[in-house]
């Protein structure tokens, strides 16, 4: 049965699965998260529609998924009448390595001709996605379609000039492909050699994308009406200004039959501006936007979307079919369990917690002690600490173990259930030196931080540690021990956290940025007053930021280094509306704060305070709620008490 096995989480790059992988994995996202369109709409709705997300989330996927190549597979696999589906509109999945985008630029040719060269070739590149599709429709016969002499004469027209010296569909191709050639030639040799691009046909924008699906539209009898070109551009942030502006005019110009889906990271328009100087496109007018993260994070579906994805790849591996291990919940447990992992760190040593809070009377220690659970020992200390009598505590302690009757039994359950239970874990975790774990299906749900990308690899470690510590014990029983799910998420953050550096140009100051926001965070975990439980997001009023500032602060967010909460939400009670931020919770584990976000108090920085973040490693600032004063040496105030 081991012979069977392998590690079902291995393969995560939508970029380098083929069609089939992509079919075998996919997940539906509409069927567990509302994200304010239908899945009827990615294809109907006439208006461009610009989907973001940090690394991960699932664009390329999703927008491979909606491609024509693969739902021609889902179809045919699913034994559909390919006919009438296939011809209701057509995904293109465009992607264009960013190298490839950077060469054109540069070399002692200025932008106006670069632009008159990639226009050219972006004309070619949707032109031969187009052809293939025909091509496509040509060859099978399952779907009935006659291309007419007018078609290609038509065809051949727009490309050539000529209506017969491209006769049929491979020619066209291969005549593409020899245009492509040329400008990848050119692009070869600009760096080396001075010398000018020529070709005998230059296509200006439009020309060829609007000019061919015309064409088809007009020509083709079988297809309907209302038949749509969807042209889906992923990883649109590497396009360069330029070539955004060209792509930024055919959204805002789009014709009937033709729209765009592009995919980017966070904050990947690089400029809203179009070809023409005094134009621009505008979010609601010329494009609807669709922010992955924030609709994975809010929504209570965000979890069954996990689950969903996870069990599929789960029933692909036979020894954990046979051993009916197809829920991912049945290898990492489905919620943690606290109290389990306060007695095993407090041990037999009560005694320590009395002695951070200072409570020396043996009396109030006894009442206050609680064996079985820890968590209610530390939630009693804190009782104490802020008024409460010893016997009160304990009453009320007794009265929600036992079930009897307390006049402060709701506020203390509410307290503990509610309010403070993780930070109670933190706290102990603080008191006795050690790390708080991070295991189970539902804290990994929250760690992936609406990254399914995140979600998946600490999937993938889990299986491959447990593969090396014990197979056999993996493949029969499933359980993967909660120490391995603690190091598998310790690791990723540690990884995650690394590779910041290597983010081009404000690497360094992005890595001291998240540096100091966990460290910050860490420090109200570590407040044995719990003054402010679970703190781990801030605000500030990015339009106040110096540009520099801005720019990084742009990239942390487009690096899902930080998350904008989805609405603007006071900072605190009281205090103005605001953009409020949190740091991804994939770094939870080595900073040790909470995994999840429940609102209320956030750190808030100003301009200043923000860039100084991003300078050096170990900025730290006091942590009082009126306002955040930066620490030091001179400075005589006391800290919090931890």
């Amino acid at each position: 049965m081991e012979n069977t096995y392998k590690n079902p989480f291995s393969e995560y790059n939508a970029n380098v699965m083929d069609n089939n992988m992509i079919l075998e994995y996919w997940s539906n996202p509409f069927s567990f998260v509302e994200f304010g369109l239908t899945e009827k709409e990615v294809f109907s709705d006439p208006n461009p529609i610009v989907f973001m997300g940090g690394r991960g989330t699932g664009k390329t996927m999703f927008l491979r998924y909606c491609s024509y190549d693969v739902q021609k597979k889902l179809l045919s696999r699913d034994h559909t009448d390919t006919t009438n589906k296939l011809l209701n509109g057509a995904g293109f999945y465009i992607r264009i390595d960013g190298p490839i985008l950077r060469s054109f630029e540069g070399f002692g040719v200025s932008d106006e001709k670069w632009l008159v060269i990639f226009t050219h070739y972006f004309e070619l590149y949707i032109a031969r996605a187009y052809l293939a599709y025909f091509h496509s429709l040509e060859k099978d016969t399952k779907i009935d379609v006659k291309f007419t002499k007018k078609f290609f004469e038509d065809c051949s027209a727009l490309l050539t000039g000529s209506i017969t010296s491209l006769p049929d569909l491979s020619e066209m191709i291969s005549f593409v492909d020899s245009k492509i050639t040329e400008i990848n030639l050119f692009r070869s040799q600009i760096p080396l050699k001075n010398i000018e691009f020529e070709s005998e046909f230059i296509y200006n924008s439009q020309y060829l994308i609007f000019g061919i699906a015309d064409v088809f539209k007009k020509n083709i009898l079988e297809v309907p009406e209302d038949f749509k070109f969807v042209l889906m551009i992923d990883e649109y942030e590497n396009f360069l200004e330029l070539q955004q502006r060209l792509i930024n005019t055919l959204l805002k110009f789009v014709k009937p039959g033709i729209t765009f889906r592009l995919g980017m990271r966070l904050e990947g328009f690089r400029t809203y501006d179009t070809i023409s100087t005094d134009d621009f496109i505008k979010e609601g007018r010329d494009y609807r936007n669709i922010i992955f993260e924030e609709y994975l994070i809010k929504s209570s579906g965000y979890s069954k979307y996990l689950r969903d994805i996870a069990n599929k790849r789960l029933s692909k591996i036979e020894c954990f079919v046979q051993n009916n291990l197809t829920d991912i919940a049945d290898f990492l447990g489905e919620k943690e369990d606290l109290v389990l992992e306060a007695i095993e760190i407090v041990g037999i040593k009560h005694e320590k917690i009395f002695s951070h809070y200072s409570i020396d009377n043996k009396d109030d220690k006894k009442l206050l002690t609680c064996i079985e659970n820890p968590l209610l020992q530390v939630l009693n200390c804190l009782w104490f600490k802020r008024g409460k009598t010893s016997k009160e505590i304990n009453s009320a302690m007794k009265a929600y173990l036992i079930g009897a009757a307390d006049p402060n039994l709701s506020k203390y359950k509410m307290d503990y259930v509610d309010k403070y239970k993780l930070s109670l874990m933190f706290i102990i975790a603080t008191i006795y030196k050690k790390d708080k774990s991070y295991y189970s299906f539902n804290t990994f749900s929250y760690l992936s931080s609406g990254i399914v990308g995140h979600f998946i690899e600490l999937c993938r470690r889990c299986f491959q540690y447990a593969e090396f510590e014990n197979k056999k014990t993996l493949i029969e029983s499933g359980n993967i021990p909660k120490h391995l799910q603690s190091n598998a998420s310790r690791d990723l953050a540690e990884t995650e956290l690394q590779q910041i550096r290597r983010i081009e140009k404000f690497g360094n100051k992005l890595y001291f940025f998240a540096l100091n926001l966990g460290d910050t965070f860490k420090r109200y975990h570590r407040d044995i007053l719990i003054r402010y439980p679970e703190t781990n997001q801030f605000s500030v009023d990015k339009t106040l930021l110096t540009t520099s500032t801005k720019d990084a602060f742009e990239a942390a967010q487009r690096w899902s280094i930080i998350q904008r909460k989805q609405k603007t939400q006071q900072q605190s009670i009281g205090k103005k509306k605001n953009d409020i931020f949190i740091l991804n919770r994939v770094f939870a584990p080595i900073f040790q704060f909470s995994y999840r976000t429940r609102g209320g108090f956030s750190e808030e920085y100003n301009s200043s305070e923000i860039t100084a973040l991003m300078e050096k490693e170990g900025i730290e600032f006091r942590l009082e709620k009126t306002r955040v004063k930066q620490i030091t040496k001179n400075n005589s105030q006391t800290e919090l008490g931890f």
